[in-house]
């Protein structure tokens, strides 16, 4: 049951993300897609604004609010499997997980890392839609609006283009990067999490409360996100590349084409609002998650 409650607050989790993070998120990508130039988030939002109203900043937000709460769901419930499991072994109790126990951080660095693994299956197609659309490159379905045809795209046509084109393999163009960045930044996500939520006073407070949580999750997310935005960079440019005349090989070929054409800097393009989104998204998302686990499986410490 426990397990099973740590699938389900993670889903509810993901949404709470979703929801706060993804004008963020898009206006991260149009960054990203740059080429040559460094726009400012102000610019950014403009060119996005200019191309599809205000509603252009939520662009590509369906497929992720039904991917993420899967997604997240994931991961918190392989992190809890893992957790209890080598918590188990080392004879601590899985019911009282405490940073005093043996082992602790090192455990909970091993599971975030495992549970990242875990969740670079489903993030890979997920984001891979996401961006086609957010980029432009989706498939669009016509609709009618005050007697003007208005291009609309769907997640549904842009994930049977991909299907059509390349199979089910096409679903994980740019697996690689996206493996290296789920893995890495899961494993600092979870350590730093749980090491400011009890150490945020700077003495160890094993009843952390609802402050503690907030600040702890957008501390987690800054941290657990700046070693791995050149991954990030290099995946979004793969997976927003042509399909029938693809730019990239893979992700060395990218590396070196990036850093031809724009140096160290293009790998960290959209590093500001990366690190901006992260801290309310990841403080939604820790907050959403100890709630629903409270409300699931009240006699535990979370």
């Amino acid at each position: 049951m426990d397990n099973f409650a740590a699938f389900i607050a993670g889903w509810g989790a993901g949404i709470f993300g979703v929801i706060v993070g993804h004008p963020m998120d898009t206006i991260k990508t149009e960054q990203q897609m740059s080429l040559y130039q460094r726009l400012s988030v102000k610019e950014s939002v403009k060119i996005i604004v200019a191309k599809n109203g205000i509603s252009g900043l939520y662009k590509g937000m369906y497929f992720p609010l039904m991917s993420s709460g899967i997604l997240n769901a994931v991961f918190f419930g392989v992190y809890a499997i893992c957790l209890n499991s080598l918590q188990n072994k080392r004879g601590n109790n899985s019911n009282n997980i405490l940073p005093t126990n043996n082992g602790y951080y090192y455990d909970n660095f091993l599971s975030g890392s495992i549970g990242g693994l875990a969740q670079s299956f489903i993030s890979c197609p997920s984001e891979l839609i996401k961006i086609r659309i957010q980029t432009g490159k989706g498939k669009n379905k016509m609709k009618l609006h005050e007697n003007n045809e208005r291009k609309k795209s769907s997640t549904y046509l842009t994930s049977r283009d991909v299907y059509q084109k390349y199979g089910i393999s096409g679903f994980f163009i740019g697996a690689v990067p996206t493996i290296w960045r789920d893995i890495i930044s899961n494993s600092i996500y979870m350590v730093s999490y749980q090491y400011f939520r009890y150490n945020l006073n700077g003495e160890e407070n094993l009843k952390p409360g609802n402050l503690e949580i907030l600040v702890a999750g957008g501390i987690a997310g800054v941290l657990s996100w700046l070693p791995v935005i050149p991954f990030d960079t290099v995946k979004s440019r793969i997976q927003a590349d042509e399909f029938h005349n693809r730019q990239y090989k893979g992700m060395i070929d990218c590396c070196y084409r990036l850093y031809k054409n724009e140096g160290i800097h293009g790998f960290f393009k959209g590093t500001t609002m990366i690190t901006l989104r992260s801290i309310p998204v990841n403080a939604a998302i820790f907050y959403g998650y100890h709630l629903l686990m409270k409300i699931l499986v009240p006699h535990i410490h979370h």
